[in-house]
């Protein structure tokens, strides 16, 4: 019912590179005339194989996402297993986990966007130099694609609003620098600012109905109790329930 057919809007080829060099073989294209039909370039195939050797590590990163195991905390939960909202994980709210949408553009290999997820998290003030403030981020349906959103507790009427969660927060350091004279780098992960890189977040979102139906994301698994190493993000609820 669900069943995608490949079509050009399916699948985005890869580049000729990517095809082009096969461990263990001769590394120059063979001179008899017959390797050149589909080359584009003549000049290419000796140069392709080294440059793509250098880069490789690069391209696996921007598009291969590793499936893996994570250890998180314990996720505090009612009697029906649902996590109990408000959430704390680390510096981050959770107020809503939102909605799985299956429309093209709500997802990709490494997240998921569920339409009407909002958490809330502080940084700096844009109007104030000397105040931190709470910032609400949140996921909106933008028909195409979602939109992400940023309000400052201190200019409710003050949305940035992006096809990018990186665009929105972009916007909030760029304007905190700039006022406090920083000269700090303006760049930021937005999936990152949201929250969607704890994997405390990222295992709730994947719980949501329809989740494990996306075709491109790369599912997580996640083990609630497990030994945690090293540095992870405390995951309590934000009012606690008396």
């Amino acid at each position: 019912m669900h069943h995608h057919s490949p079509s050009a809007g399916s699948f985005r080829p890869r580049s000729p590179q990517s095809y082009f060099h096969h461990p263990g073989q001769p590394q120059h294209a063979p001179s008899n005339g017959h390797g050149h039909g589909h080359v584009h370039s003549p000049p290419l195939p000796v140069a392709l194989p080294r440059a793509e050797r250098t880069s490789k590590p690069k391209r696996l990163k921007a598009h291969t996402v590793a499936s893996k195991v994570y250890n998180i905390p314990t996720i505090p939960r009612d009697r029906k297993g649902k996590p109990i909202l408000p959430l704390n994980v680390g510096i981050m709210v959770v107020l809503s986990l939102g909605e799985v949408c299956m429309r093209e553009h709500f997802h990709n290999e490494r997240y998921i966007y569920p339409v009407g997820y909002v958490v809330q998290r502080r940084y700096l003030s844009m109007i104030d130099p000397h105040k931190e403030v709470n910032y609400t981020c949140s996921i909106l349906d933008g028909g195409d694609g979602p939109k992400f959103q940023v309000v400052p507790d201190d200019q409710p009427g003050h949305a940035i609003i992006s096809g990018t969660a990186t665009g929105a927060w972009a916007t909030v350091v760029k304007q905190a620098n700039l006022i406090r004279d920083r000269q700090h780098s303006n760049s930021v992960s937005g999936p990152d600012f949201f929250g969607m890189t704890q994997h405390s977040i990222k295992h709730l979102i994947q719980e949501l109905p329809g989740a494990d139906m996306l075709r491109d994301y790369v599912w997580q698994h996640f083990v609630e109790g497990g030994p945690l190493g090293g540095r992870h993000a405390a995951v309590i609820p934000a009012y606690p329930d008396e």
